[in-house]
């Protein structure tokens, strides 16, 4: 008797080439006209970047301090500086924090 056949992998692989379907915002109002604001991205599992900096011992501390004082997690206090340095250079801030992963 044969094995059943086992099911393809690539059916759960997203293709690079195929645009992300757009995402649903539900409960949040439009925004008002003759503001000007950044167009909200579909924040899709491909649409995550992974940033990596290196700073020195006392910087890190600071930080992790910081985070501490203000019970944050140090990802939070990052993102919150990302988006002062682009409002600082007159650019939109729309760095968020990644959402955790659903299991």
């Amino acid at each position: 008797m044969a094995a059943p056949k086992r099911p393809n992998l690539m059916g759960l692989v997203e293709s690079k080439n195929r645009p992300p379907e757009p995402v649903e915002l539900q409960g949040q109002a439009e925004p008002e006209q003759g503001h000007a604001q950044a167009e909200p991205l579909a924040a899709g599992l491909s649409d995550l970047k992974t940033m990596q900096v290196r700073v020195n011992r006392a910087g890190w501390l600071e930080m992790s301090r910081l985070a501490q004082d203000r019970d944050v997690p140090l990802e939070t206090l990052m993102v919150e500086a990302f988006n002062d340095v682009l409002i600082k250079h007159r650019k939109p801030p729309v760095v968020e924090r990644r959402q955790p992963v659903k299991k």
